[in-house]
């Protein structure tokens, strides 16, 4: 497997992002700010820049041979790598290092008293996932001009 493949560049941003998110998400916690939900979102500009930093530095390695579905791939790979390393850091923080967290999200969540570490991490996974896979479809038109960029001919 090549050095830029798309598996190996979206498994190294992926675990850049997901290093993001836990370092957000603990200093959320030790300045008192985790319980602010709404503050997660954030997470989106750390999972925004993965995905294009993966793609662009794919793009950058098969300059001759960079295909719209390859650029799509490498970002879907680096959401799902990312948000599944956080995802496993979730259920294990609510599970074990802090269960009173896990107590307060049932308590003030509208769906709280349906929640466990388990689905929390679940619903944390689809939902990046789905984020960072919209995210490449959204960013290759800006990677991916055309596919006269390729041929030199018009496209049909």
């Amino acid at each position: 497997m090549s050095k830029y493949s798309i598996e190996k560049i979206g498994l190294r941003y992926g675990i850049y992002a997901a290093v993001a998110y836990i370092l957000f998400f603990i200093i959320m916690q030790i300045v008192g700010l985790a319980h602010f939900y709404w503050l997660r979102a954030l997470n989106y500009v750390f999972l925004f820049s993965a995905v294009f930093m993966s793609i662009r530095d794919y793009k950058n390695a098969h300059k001759d041979s960079f295909a719209y579905l390859n650029g799509i791939g490498v970002g879907v790979v680096t959401s799902i790598i990312s948000c599944l390393i956080f995802a496993v850091f979730l259920c294990i923080y609510l599970e074990a290092i802090n269960p009173d967290f896990m107590t307060a999200i049932k308590e003030n969540e509208m769906f709280g008293k349906y929640l466990n570490p388990y689905i929390a991490a679940a619903a944390i996974l689809f939902e990046g996932s789905f984020s960072g896979i919209t995210t490449a479809f959204i960013l290759m038109p800006y990677f991916k001009k055309s596919h006269a960029d390729e041929t030199g001919q018009p496209v049909p």
